[in-house]
């Protein structure tokens, strides 16, 4: 039988190789293919699309609680479509080979499952607590159905790691072990480093994530599918309008709904707004880092513009509250697109300034030109996403491969670099804003008319759906799962700084450690959005939320 479509080619590649191990095969979409095999397979399977599709990266693994059994699902984006391979193991005996020894992306992803399903991949090499802290109770897996917070009982202070500002330690040889947060000044979220130094020379650096988990696919269980919209709105500030978009789109695929042509491009015109405000803010905190604090203020200053801009159209300047399933919720007038459109091309003509300063400063070139060099071979093989992938050469965006909302339509250039290096990765941002502007204006000018909104059901029937967008930092993946009711099955969210973290371990190593501030700023790292705050009495399971008053009053007290 010979392919004639990606989907195809991918079943009957696996096909060839797993014969009898193939227990069910469908395409319920374009771009989609869903595999299930039988336990012992799922390496194979995984090894028979990598040589199929040698570009193969992995997007996420999504762990479900099935009843007697918990379902492995890995999503692999192939250059060509979204290939998800599944298989099932008994909870009594929740065990699977790791990948990782052929896809050494899958590490966190496989962390990440372990930590929150109990699932042990055996051969991996640090099968280790990813989100959760290291006090949390061994046998209480959060995204377990019958999981309720009195299962977490007293958690063991002196299992704790210390929040140290900055801690030094020698660790017997001539290493020297530098501890940078989780409270830091120069990280504004908290995330905690360990850098393994020789010298001024960084040899390695493990990162701990997990200080700002909150639960969020846990509590997608339970509400209904309209109230996570605003829900996984608040998975990231920066990122919001693609957390939105995704989740809407998945639930609208789950629910063959079809939101209006004028919609699409609505949701296409506010995406760009929030891709400009999130890489206008990265540049100027790469400015800030590497001691550049007037080109900080030159790019927060135009920020504030698109900012504005993003709050006329939608009300909100940050916190958009735009997009929900079956539309957005407010349209856009001829004025206000008009304004827009005289705004971005104020920006634009400045882009041109801040291109010749990164091209041409002397300290900026000495800061970021070859430091933390990332190889096209490397960003394969950890599977890394974003403007961290194409600048180091590697065709990975969404919004081209896997066209969304309008963007099948809009004429746009993707941007890629080939150093690899920090340098790269901030180049790629900056002209991807001037791309962002020229989308814009292309959908202000050729937006159809219609309506902006169409009603939906509050219930999803049975089934599935995995949605891609193109997020400021690359591939955001929100997979749902409904079960014939108003609330979903099971939500998941794979953010792209969780895919490109991994990659800062090998752009650091070599470096000196006045280079650590340049390399980690040009990943972009978003890492509440990876940890995706709620208040649990840990004695009575009882649950609240504080207001910002009662946050004050209690830090008076």
């Amino acid at each position: 039988m010979k392919a004639t479509t990606p989907e195809e080619e991918a079943i009957i590649a696996l096909q060839g190789t797993l014969r009898d191990s193939i227990l069910e095969s469908k395409t319920p979409r374009p771009r989609r293919v869903y595999i299930r095999v039988k336990p012992k397979a799922n390496k194979k399977a995984v090894s028979s699309l990598l040589k199929t599709f040698p570009a193969t990266i992995i997007s996420t693994i999504t762990g479900i609680d099935v009843g007697e059994n918990i379902e492995i699902n890995y999503h692999f984006w192939s250059g060509k479509t979204e290939v998800t391979i599944r298989t099932e193991i008994p909870k009594s005996k929740p065990e699977i080979d790791t990948i990782t020894d052929i896809v050494p992306g899958a590490s966190l992803y496989e962390r990440e499952v372990h930590d929150l399903l109990g699932v042990k991949f055996i051969g991996h090499p640090n099968l280790t607590r990813l989100l959760l802290p290291e006090s949390w109770p061994k046998d209480s897996y959060p995204l377990m159905k019958d999981w309720n917070p009195e299962h977490v009982g007293s958690l063991d202070a002196s299992l704790e790691e210390t929040l140290t500002i900055g801690g030094i330690e020698k660790n017997g040889g001539s290493l020297v072990n530098v501890v940078v947060g989780p409270q830091h000044p120069a990280l504004h979220e908290p995330e905690r480093f360990l850098f393994k130094l020789d010298g001024e020379i960084v040899v390695d650096v493990e990162p701990r994530l997990g200080y700002a988990h909150r639960g969020i696919e846990k509590g997608a269980e339970r509400l209904m599918f309209f109230q996570d919209v605003h829900l996984v709105e608040r998975v990231c500030g920066i990122c919001n309008v693609a957390h939105t978009t995704c989740f809407c789109q998945a639930v609208e695929a789950l629910g063959n709904i079809e939101a209006p042509p004028r919609a699409r491009y609505l949701r296409t015109i506010v995406h760009e707004l929030n891709r400009i405000h999130s890489h206008l803010l990265l540049l100027g905190i790469a400015g800030l880092e590497i001691g550049f604090e007037s080109l900080f203020q030159y790019i927060w200053r135009d920020r504030e513009m698109v900012l504005d801009l993003t709050e006329k159209l939608t009300g909100n300047r940050v916190m958009a509250e735009y997009s929900t399933i079956g539309g957005v919720r407010r349209d856009l007038t001829s004025t206000l697109g008009n304004e827009i459109k005289r705004g971005l091309k104020k920006l634009k003509d400045r882009l041109n300034f801040y291109r010749e300063v990164l091209q041409s400063d002397p300290t900026i070139e000495l800061r970021t030109k070859n430091i933390g060099i990332l190889s096209r071979e490397k960003a394969l093989k950890l599977s890394v996403v974003g403007p961290v992938a194409r600048g180091s050469g590697v065709e990975s965006d969404v919004r081209k491969h896997d066209p969304y909302a309008a963007y099948e339509e809009a004429p746009f250039d993707e941007i890629l670099y080939k150093d690899g290096d920090s340098w790269a990765r901030l180049m790629v941002r900056l002209d991807e804003v001037d791309e962002s502007i020229d989308i814009i204006l292309w959908a202000i000018d050729n937006i159809p008319g219609g309506p902006f909104r169409t009603r939906v059901p509050r219930r999803m029937p049975e089934g599935e759906a995995l949605s891609r967008v193109e997020a400021p930092r690359g591939e955001l993946i929100h997979y749902v799962r409904g079960n014939g009711t108003a609330y979903p099955e099971r939500v998941k969210i794979r953010s792209p700084t969780l895919a490109n973290i991994i990659s800062f371990r090998e752009m650091i190593r070599g470096c000196y450690v006045a280079d650590i501030p340049a390399v980690l700023i040009s990943l972009d790292p978003c890492f509440s959005c990876t940890d995706r705050m709620a208040f649990i009495d840990e004695r009575t399971g009882r649950k609240w939320v504080w207001s910002m008053r009662d946050l004050k009053d209690r830090r008076r007290a």
